[in-house]
């Protein structure tokens, strides 16, 4: 999994005190989600949720708005891309009020890239308008330090988010053991690829080979016993190596990517993960400002 690190310019708790309380939404979205922008929402009496809960993704006109593009890189529903647009306003409230470095989900990190490609959006209008101070994006340096780092910082992320919110959404932030296990995605056109679970390909694999031993095996009856031990054995031996190769090019392709500079500790492919602010008020992570308009140039996006 891609691994990140937002944080604030300065991350110094919130001046505003803020409620443990939560009020349930009266309006839910998809697959028992509560949304956000109901009114009286989770966090109804803070006035930095309310302006997420109000703050605008899916530009009126646009023929392929923010909210579709995510489902469409992602391969999801445009109801489940939405609650993960929700998830997404709570993860930075979170950045901004926990007190704490956070860490987002897979989900709602695939949310935050693609905002960052809007940088109109991510940086005029969101950063400088409503979070009033940058929050910036910062990948793991990799390593085991850095893995221990980002799982604490995931931990505590959901303890936050349990506090403020109540439970959340499992679909959409995993437990911790889930969240950093299966290295670092990549990306795939799903219009030039099949795309295969390797744990099928391993099954196919090894019904094949069982197969050809069977039918050579089956070829050998006419042959004498001493011809026929020969060819048997030989032929396990190779379907049994090239069941091997398969295997071994399959683990093998789990640590492409290693130094891509996202995620990975520990060497390839490893434990990732990003948070939301370093208190030493650090911002050197990826973004930027620049003039790129709403709708993400400069390669973002799909279509």
């Amino acid at each position: 999994m891609a691994a990140w690190l937002a944080s604030p310019a300065a991350m110094e708790p919130s001046e505003e005190p803020v409620q443990a309380s939560r009020v349930p939404s009266s309006r839910p979205s998809a697959a028992g989600h509560e949304s956000v922008g109901a009114p009286g929402g989770a966090l109804g009496g803070d006035a930095l949720f309310a302006q997420l809960a109000a703050f605008v993704f899916d530009e009126p006109g646009d023929r392929l708005a923010f909210t579709a593009r995510l489902a469409h890189e992602n391969g999801w529903t445009r109801a489940h891309a939405r609650c993960v647009v929700d998830e997404y306003r709570r993860f930075v409230w979170l950045a901004m009020r926990a007190g704490h470095p956070v860490t987002p989900s897979p989900a709602v990190d695939e949310a935050w890239h693609l905002h960052l490609c809007y940088t109109r959006s991510y940086w005029d209008r969101l950063c400088g308008q409503v979070l009033g101070r940058p929050l910036h994006h910062e990948p793991t340096r990799g390593g085991a330090p850095e893995d221990g780092k980002f799982a604490d910082w995931y931990a505590r992320t959901l303890a936050s988010y349990r506090a403020r919110f109540g439970e959340p959404p499992a679909d959409i932030w995993p437990a911790p053991g889930e969240r950093f296990r299966g290295g670092i995605p990549r990306k795939v056109d799903a219009a030039r690829h099949w795309v295969i679970e390797r744990a099928r390909v391993r099954r196919a694999a090894v019904v094949a080979a069982l197969a050809t031993v069977a039918l050579a095996l089956g070829g050998c009856a006419g042959q004498t016993d001493e011809a026929a031990l020969l060819t048997g054995l030989g032929l396990m031996v190779g379907v049994g190596v090239l069941v091997a190769l398969i295997v071994r090019s399959l683990g093998r392709s789990r640590q492409d990517g290693c130094g891509s500079g996202c995620g990975g500790g520990g060497g390839c492919g490893q434990a990732s993960g990003c948070g939301s602010g370093r208190h030493d008020g650090a911002s050197d992570g990826d973004g930027g400002g620049g003039d790129g308009g709403d709708g993400g140039g400069g390669g973002c996006g799909g279509d």
